[in-house]
């Protein structure tokens, strides 16, 4: 089974292209994609509007899931195409709305398996499998220009897994499209660092 994978970036990111697409050269089960992100003065925005029109394409095409990810994606020593299978079948019979590879934050955390956690909320959607009963609820939803993609799709469902240990961290790039606390040195790896712990 190859597993679609829509990477999002700004034209003008070509490092952060050139590291997302080195995630992947050498994974023949991901057929990766990188979407063009929509600009808009408000980063957050132009993100969420990207996920929609991803979600859109993917619904079109009749997908049962894809996996959305960002350009700052980057696989942890613990991925495993059989683990991610694994959490995918798993997460798919629980009647998933989403699955991550890793959260930057979350609130509460309860386990289902070995590598599977239910959170109540979360941030971070860096590598995050997206399944098809959830696509119509995104297409409708209406967020507004103030938007935090993840917080807010958190909120609209309660049926999101996490897997663990996470397969997925943030990349510190030093700079930030969407979240300005990010350009801070040293402040994404310690959420990652802190969330895992």
């Amino acid at each position: 089974m190859s597993i679609p994978v829509n990477a999002v970036n700004l034209k003008s990111r070509i490092d952060r292209r050139e590291h997302i697409f080195n995630q992947f050269v050498s994974k023949p089960e991901f057929r990766l994609k990188i979407v063009n992100a929509i600009e808009h003065k408000h980063g957050a925005y132009g993100l969420w509007l990207t996920v929609k029109q991803i979600v859109e394409m993917e619904a079109n095409k009749g997908s049962e899931f894809f996996i959305f990810c960002e350009d700052d994606h980057e696989f942890t020593e613990h991925y495993s195409y059989k683990l991610l299978c694994d959490c995918i079948e798993q997460a798919r019979a629980l009647n998933a709305d989403m699955l991550s590879g890793g959260y930057s934050w979350f609130g509460n955390a309860v386990q289902i398996s070995d590598n599977l956690f239910w959170a109540d909320k979360f941030n971070g959607m860096q590598f995050t499998v997206i399944f098809r009963k959830f696509y119509q609820s995104i297409l409708d939803a209406d967020f507004g220009e103030n938007v935090v993609t993840d917080i807010h799709l958190s909120g609209i469902t309660t049926n999101k897994f996490v897997i663990y240990p996470f397969i997925s961290v943030q990349k510190e790039f030093g700079y930030s499209d969407v979240t300005s606390s990010n350009e801070k040195e040293g402040y994404v790896d310690g959420i990652f660092k802190s969330s895992m712990e």
